[in-house]
C-alpha cells in the first residue's frame, strides 16, 4: 500500500507541475495604447482606406523590434454602445499591398463606416510561459471618424 501512496502523489506532483507550466495558462496583462504611445514607444501606427463593399480597411503597421519582438497575435473587437463585448477575432498577418516592406507586419480588418467607433486591435505579446501583455488601440482613438482615410 505504501508503494501505491508513493506513486500516486508523483503522478499527482507531475500532473500539478504540467499544468501550472502550460502556455495555455498564462495570463496577459491588458492596457491601453493611445495614439502618441503606440508610435512613440512601439513604432505602431494605424491607417484606413475604403475598401468598397467592405466598408472602411483598417490596418497596423509595427516592425518586430523591442516589445513587439514577441508579438503573438491581434485580435479585432467590437463593442456595442454601452462597452460591451460584441465579437471578437483572431487577425492574420498579412501585406495590406503587394509594395510593402518586408520587415513591416500589418493585421487589419475591414467593417462598415458607422461601426469604427466600436472597433479596436488588441496586440498581444507572450513573454514566457507566465504570460503577456496585450494593448487595445482603439481605432477612434487613432482616425478621424468623420474622415477615416489616412491613404488614398
Amino acid at each position: 500500500m505504501e508503494l501505491a501512496s508513493r506513486i500516486s502523489t508523483v503522478l499527482l506532483s507531475i500532473c500539478v507541475l504540467t499544468f501550472s507550466t502550460s502556455p495555455s495558462f498564462g495570463m496577459i496583462s491588458v492596457g491601453v495604447l493611445t495614439k502618441e504611445a503606440a508610435k512613440e514607444k512601439y513604432g505602431i501606427t494605424m491607417h484606413a482606406r475604403k475598401n468598397g463593399d467592405a466598408g472602411i480597411k483598417v490596418w497596423l503597421e509595427f516592425k518586430k523590434e523591442g516589445w513587439l519582438e514577441n508579438f503573438t497575435y491581434a485580435e479585432l473587437r467590437m463593442d456595442d454602445h454601452q462597452g460591451n463585448h460584441l465579437v471578437s477575432a483572431k487577425l492574420q498577418p498579412n501585406p495590406v499591398h503587394h509594395r510593402q516592406p518586408k520587415d513591416i507586419t500589418t493585421v487589419a480588418f475591414s467593417v462598415d463606416a458607422d461601426q469604427l467607433d466600436q472597433c479596436s486591435f488588441l496586440v498581444v505579446c507572450y513573454t514566457g510561459i507566465r504570460g503577456g501583455v496585450g494593448y487595445y488601440l482603439k481605432a477612434k482613438d487613432f482616425l478621424d471618424l468623420t474622415n477615416p482615410v489616412t491613404k488614398k
